[in-house]
């Protein structure tokens, strides 16, 4: 198992744990002195401190969530991991459900990856706020205004990308996800270093709703604005397509948009309302860059997946 799958599956455990309020199981993901930050659900040190924290969210309802968008990059006995969360918790008719973000440091103990740092951020939510009593000072769905306080996370300081700089995945299709998470957070987090990062120089595409762009001086600059207009944006999203040349330096993928607050249909089939058509090369600098996006509203299902038209 590589360093990128024991790390995505404690991520993974950490989600199921957190979820069903199971303060022993946590326990066992923690360093010692783990420390967890976050302005909208205090700041804690220790192992048992945490745990205990964490597990007391979701015991007085029972809560449902996925973690998307998870990137990982590791140097030595250090990684790190960004990830998206949307939790859904229903109680009678009242409803709460938000998007979030964590940052996660783990370190690398008698030849077992641990947590050793959580930052938690919760982006905008929705609906019934005494549902989660412990959370407080919630930004709404608009996402972060001016009475909201200082944010947790800071992409420039606290991203992945930016305490591993030199990371990158050998495997292409590995390289094509950690690409697009790399761009959903830099557009997420308004970094926009991060963002030119993603972009090769004959970027060019459909970008709606604001229009056909090329060149990345228009597509970064264009973006830039428009995430000015919309703090809350989270984009939650998976690969469903893949398909990577020969030679293993160009390529052409898909990813499907996910809504939380539809995720579904009526017969348990995943669904998606929006997909991107995306090209990528692997560059002189041994970096994947896209360079052809087109954005694609409408509605699919996991067994409906749309065909490739670049």
């Amino acid at each position: 198992m590589t360093i990128q799958q024991q790390l995505v599956n404690l991520i993974s455990q950490f989600k199921e744990s957190w979820l069903l309020a199971d303060e022993q199981s946590l326990t066992q993901l923690f360093s010692t002195d783990i420390t967890f930050k976050s302005h909208h659900h205090g700041c804690f040190d220790g192992c048992k401190s945490v745990a205990r924290t964490l597990s007391a969210d979701f015991k007085s309802y029972a809560a449902s969530g996925e973690f998307s968008n998870t990137f990982t990059a590791n140097k030595n006995d250090f990684a790190a991991a960004s990830s998206y969360a949307y939790i859904d918790i229903y109680h009678g008719q009242k409803r709460f459900l938000c998007g979030c973000t964590l940052i996660f440091h783990f370190i690398l103990e008698n030849q077992q990856w641990l947590i050793k740092h959580i930052k938690f951020q919760i982006n905008w939510n929705k609906g019934q706020q005494s549902l989660i009593p412990s959370w407080n000072m919630l930004p709404g769905i608009q996402g972060w205004q001016l009475v909201d306080g200082c944010p947790t996370i800071v992409s420039e300081l606290h991203s992945p990308w930016a305490l591993i700089k030199d990371y990158k995945s050998t495997d292409p299709k590995q390289a094509l996800i950690d690409l697009y998470n790399k761009y959903a957070f830099a557009v997420d987090n308004s970094d926009i270093n991060l963002l030119i990062d993603c972009y090769s120089e004959d970027i060019h595409g459909s970008f709606p709703p604001l229009s056909d762009l090329s060149g990345k001086e228009n597509v970064v600059g264009s973006l830039k604005n428009f995430r000015q207009l919309a703090p809350f944006w989270q984009h939650f999203a998976e690969i469903v397509k893949v398909d990577v040349n020969e030679h293993k330096t160009s390529a052409r993928f898909i990813i499907a948009r996910i809504i939380p607050e539809k995720t579904v249909d009526d017969f348990n089939q995943k669904i998606y309302a929006a997909h991107y058509q995306l090209a990528a090369r692997l560059e002189s600098d041994n970096t994947w860059r896209l360079c052809e996006s087109h954005y694609v509203a409408g509605w699919f299902n996991e067994h409906n997946l749309p065909n490739f038209f670049i």
